[in-house]
């Protein structure tokens, strides 16, 4: 797909990070899946039928470094957050750090970041993702998919 190009001729590039065998996790490629079938404007990397996780997402930086050098990039992924936050959306410019929620110390990834906030930042977080309510979480991804859907409207 060709992704829409703004005033600057940059495209918009979504890269969904995350996995569906864990639920809490599962956030980014659902959304990514949701913004394919709904035949978003943009280049979209990470669905539930081919997830971005740890175990490849080095090779999606290069690819991104390579193709989409002078495009907006925008990462998105759940994390762990203020247990006042949990559910919301945060939007933060300069992308986000995957896998932050088990404090990998992972290069920073996107122009902007898109983080779901489905569990506290405090105990076991792979056991609240493990554990997280899917019909939470399936919520939560529809709120992330309709901001990247308007701002994928924008820029078209």
């Amino acid at each position: 797909m060709n992704g829409a190009k703004n005033g600057s001729g940059a495209r918009l590039v979504f890269v969904c990070i995350g996995t569906p065998r864990i639920i809490g996790d599962s956030v980014g490629p659902r959304v990514g899946s949701m913004l394919k079938k709904a035949g978003v404007q943009a280049f979209v990397y990470g669905t539930l039928e081919k997830p971005i996780t740890a175990l490849n997402l080095h090779l999606y930086r290069k690819m991104i470094a390579t193709y989409h050098r002078s495009d907006i990039v925008v990462a998105i992924d759940a994390t762990m957050g203020d247990i006042a936050d949990i559910g919301t959306v945060k939007l933060t410019d300069g992308g986000l750090r995957p896998a932050g929620a088990f404090r990998n110390r992972s290069a920073k990834l996107g122009d902007i970041g898109i983080m779901a906030i489905v569990g506290e930042k405090e105990g076991d977080m792979l056991l609240q993702l493990k554990v997280a309510d899917e019909q939470f979480v399936a919520t939560l991804a529809e709120d992330v998919c309709r901001i990247a859907e308007t701002a994928a409207a924008g820029i078209a």
